[in-house]
């Protein structure tokens, strides 16, 4: 869910009617509040800060969604070791057939002893564990993510491969029975995704694509549902459906009010406002908007925007940063408030995992008051920022004050709680998956 720009317009969005699906069986809103956050499969290996599924403080969460799984299919924009992992996992299977990419973390590596009588070992394994020893867990599958949407693309094409990857999808959290639904991480329907750039003429989609891939959606969706409801028939289980949600004109290329009666949840990627693509310096995940803001993006507006298109407030889950985005060459910034016309010469050239990306583990170990860095807090905004005067560096995260803000709004407007992406940029000590949990039960 990370490396998402923000486009600058929201769009408008027509209904589509009802298909031939039948709502069998609607998964039922929990009675609790959601605290969420994506598990990042392959941070086990960052030497820095190992994260595995025992670190995860299951304690304080209703939900656990793991990044990523996918489908047979093209991934041209993933990276080299994706590519080879996705082709050897679709040897013999049919295009976008569901699978575990990663099969090495998900079900090889030892990551120590289980109770639970499984044949596979892995992050998969410890999850069965965390799941019995947790039973009021929920933990998801999240299929695609900013690397593997592309073949999401290709699947819209044909309503049999729709059919195709909704079956086998089931079938494998059937197989993998610890995981009680199906999160959809598509980036992004109707366009604005890695391979699918707008501002790329070679790549962009037309309106014509991007309306088949609304009414694609829909029928995706359906279609899943449909698959639940037969599993759920055979196992006595409920099963969640819920969907990963671009902001601005990306929400509105959803028929939320088609396709929410058949979800559970719609996760509201509510960061990534800015970033080192662009000059522009700023918030990362504001919660408010302001006159400083830039085009005046905020949580509160894009979330507003994504309930007027039909998405419930009760389905509704706030997304929170556990990392943080930075530039160089900051120009005219005093280090008080950013303005809404802040530019920086480019963006931040270092980082935790990649350049202008930054894990909130290392700024609040390695960007202190020692390294020259300067804590400011926006009030207004809600939102925490590091600045180094020396070396004109801004960075925008989110911290335990901004978290407890987010909840304390989104209890004030009803929304269904909040998520974070991603649990392995927490501190040792869980600073803001705590922070998630005491904001939502304050």
């Amino acid at each position: 869910m990370k490396r998402k720009t923000i486009s600058l317009l929201i769009a408008s969005y027509l209904a589509v009617g009802v298909s031939h699906f039948s709502i069998a069986s609607e998964t039922p809103v929990s009675e609790t509040s959601v605290v969420a956050g994506y598990f990042a499969d392959w941070q086990y290996e960052n030497k820095a800060h190992p994260y595995t599924v025992k670190d995860i403080p299951a304690d304080k969460l209703t939900h656990i969604i793991y990044a990523f799984l996918s489908m047979c299919g093209p991934h041209t924009g993933a990276g080299e070791s994706v590519i080879a992992q996705v082709n050897e996992q679709c040897k013999d299977k049919e295009p976008f057939t569901a699978i575990v990419v990663d099969k090495k973390s998900a079900l090889e590596v030892d990551f120590g002893a289980v109770k639970v009588p499984v044949e596979y070992k892995g992050h998969f394994a410890q999850l069965a564990q965390l799941k019995s020893e947790h039973p009021h867990l929920t933990i998801l599958p999240s299929f695609g993510g900013w690397t593997m949407s592309e073949p999401f693309h290709a699947m819209a094409q044909s309503k049999q491969a729709m059919d195709h990857f909704a079956k086998t999808a089931v079938e494998l959290i059937a197989k993998y029975d610890f995981f009680d639904g199906i999160d959809l991480d598509w980036e992004y329907p109707g366009g604005g995704g890695l391979t699918t750039s707008p501002w790329n003429e070679e790549t962009k989609l037309t309106d014509k694509q991007k309306a088949d891939e609304k009414e694609a959606f829909t029928y995706l969706i359906k279609a899943i549902r449909q698959e639940l409801n037969s599993l759920t028939q055979q196992t006595q289980r409920q099963y969640e459906l819920s969907s990963a949600v671009g902001v601005g004109p990306k929400a509105a290329q959803i028929d939320w009010q088609a396709v929410s009666p058949y979800m559970t949840n719609m996760f509201a990627m509510t960061y990534d406002f800015l970033g080192g693509w662009g000059q522009q310096t700023g918030h990362l995940t504001n919660l408010h908007a302001t006159d400083r803001s830039w085009w005046g993006m905020g949580a509160d507006v894009f979330l507003n925007q994504m309930m007027e298109l039909g998405i419930p407030a009760n389905k509704l889950v706030m997304g929170a940063a556990f990392y943080g985005r930075g530039w160089e060459g900051t120009q005219k910034f005093d280090g008080k408030l950013p303005s809404s016309d802040l530019i920086s010469e480019k963006g931040a050239t270092f980082g935790t995992a990649e350049p202008g990306y930054f894990m909130y583990w290392d700024l609040m170990k390695n960007y202190t008051k020692q390294q020259g860095y300067q804590q400011g807090y926006d009030q207004a905004s809600e939102a925490p920022f590091l600045w180094n005067p020396e070396k004109k560096v801004y960075i925008s995260y989110d911290n335990a004050r901004s978290i407890k803000a987010k909840a304390q709004w989104v209890k004030q407007h009803g929304l269904a709680g909040i998520f974070a992406w991603e649990l392995t940029g927490d501190t040792d000590d869980n600073a803001l998956v705590n922070a998630m949990y005491e904001g939502m039960k304050q």
